[in-house]
Order: structure tokens, then C-alpha cells, then sequence
């Protein structure tokens, strides 16, 4: 074994004890809706356990046979946990983000792939990520923080899907697309090879994508067409 070899077993050693020490922190999750069963489906699947939902209107309901507490107060070593934000909304998932962030600096937010996943080896996935059942994600692509890949969505090789952003259930990419900051690839659409999406825009459901789309802008049809622009937080999951 050169000693090239034996730096890259080293590394691959220290990377799954990392991992094996993060799983044994049970996960809390933010949220417990719809969206959050998923997201627990996505967390069983890769190993963790799942301690509590976290919704102030559901206080002392279950989701899953797993109860719901109303604060993250209510816990009692934030140390021993790991967490998650199922929310599905790019923009209000954010604001949760940046709301606990002021109050909880140091919250781990791991990134949850479910196991029937494609993920290439060459693909690096920022914190807080969900990555639902049959996603692909392909060779040299970078996908950010707090991103969202829903079932059967799929990048292709060296995309880039910025933080906050998403891919709705069965959404494709071409090869070598960038997907900006909290913008939403909607059910079914599938976006040309090679293009550019600015930040806070969206692409409907089944439309496809065949040239750059700014900021701020709403799209859809077949191909797509800008039909309005939008703001930051617009609602766009209806």
C-alpha cells in the first residue's frame, strides 16, 4: 500500500467513525406535518433514531408514535442531539434556520440520505440536506445547506443547487446546471442541460426548462416561459 493509499484509509476510517458518532445522537426534528414524516422516513432509513417532533401547535400529540414538544427548551442537553427542519417552503425553512441559529449557534444539522439514494462519491452535501428515497444525485455536483432532493428528483454530473434551494418529486436535471438560492424545481419538471436558474425563482410542475432563468421570476409550460415575477417568500407550494 503506497502512502497515498494509506492516507486516503485514514481518511475514509475517520470519516465513517465521525459518522458512526453522529448517529448515536438521537435526531429532533423541527416540524410535524406531512413533510416531517417523510423527512423521519429519510432519518430511520440512514440509521438514526428519531427522539421528538418540535411544533408549538401539536404539544403533546404523536406523530409516528413519537411524541411532539413545543419548544427546543424542552430539551434537556442540546448536546445530545442532532437535528432537522422539515419544512418543505425554501424561504420559511431559512427563516427557521436563521431564527435558532441566533438563539443555538452550535446545533448539529447532519445531512439525512435515505438509503435507496444514488449518491455519487464525488458529490459533496452541506448540512441540514434531505436527500428522499430513488434521488440521484451525480458525479461532481455540490449541493448545499438546508437543500431538499424529494423522491425520484434527480442532478446530473457537476450541478450545483445552492442553499435553501429544491427539487420537487420526479424534477430532473441535465448535466451542469446551477439552481440558486431558495429557488424550487417543481413536480416533474425537467431543466436543459447547461443552465443557469437565479435565486428565488421557480419552475412549475411538468414544464421544461430550455434557457437561463433570472432571479425572481416564475416559469412554466413546455418549453417554459416567464410568466410574473416573484418575491422573496412568495408561496409557491399550493
Amino acid at each position: 500500500m503506497t502512502n497515498t493509499e494509506r492516507e486516503r484509509e485514514r481518511e475514509r476510517q475517520s470519516n465513517s467513525n465521525a459518522n458512526n458518532s453522529t448517529h448515536l445522537r438521537p435526531l429532533v426534528i423541527f416540524g410535524a406535518g406531512g413533510h416531517a414524516v417523510s423527512v423521519a422516513n429519510v432519518a430511520l432509513s440512514a440509521g438514526y433514531t428519531v427522539k421528538n417532533f418540535i411544533d408549538k401547535n401539536k404539544i403533546g400529540l404523536n406523530l409516528l408514535g413519537i411524541s411532539i414538544i413545543g419548544d427546543i427548551a424542552d430539551l434537556d442537553d442540546l448536546d445530545l442531539y442532532c437535528f432537522g427542519i422539515a419544512v418543505g417552503d425554501n424561504a420559511v425553512r431559512e427563516r427557521i434556520y436563521n431564527e435558532l441559529q441566533a438563539k443555538h449557534a452550535n446545533l448539529n444539522f447532519p445531512p439525512l440520505v435515505h438509503a435507496s439514494a444514488t449518491v455519487s462519491s464525488f458529490t459533496s452535501i452541506g448540512d441540514g440536506t434531505v436527500v428522499m428515497p430513488k434521488a440521484v444525485i451525480g458525479p461532481n455536483s455540490k449541493v448545499g445547506k438546508f437543500c431538499l432532493l424529494n423522491t425520484q428528483s434527480s442532478i446530473d454530473h457537476d450541478c450545483v443547487m445552492l442553499d435553501f434551494s429544491s427539487l420537487a418529486p420526479a424534477a430532473v436535471t441535465g448535466g451542469t446546471v446551477q439552481i440558486g438560492l431558495r429557488s424550487a424545481i417543481s413536480i416533474g419538471a425537467t431543466i436543459k442541460h447547461g443552465l443557469k436558474i437565479g435565486d428565488d425563482s421557480v419552475v412549475g410542475a411538468n414544464s421544461y426548462l430550455n434557457k437561463d432563468l433570472p432571479n425572481n421570476q416564475v416559469a412554466y409550460g413546455t418549453p417554459a416561459k416567464q410568466v410574473r415575477t416573484r418575491n422573496i417568500g412568495d408561496s409557491y407550494l399550493k
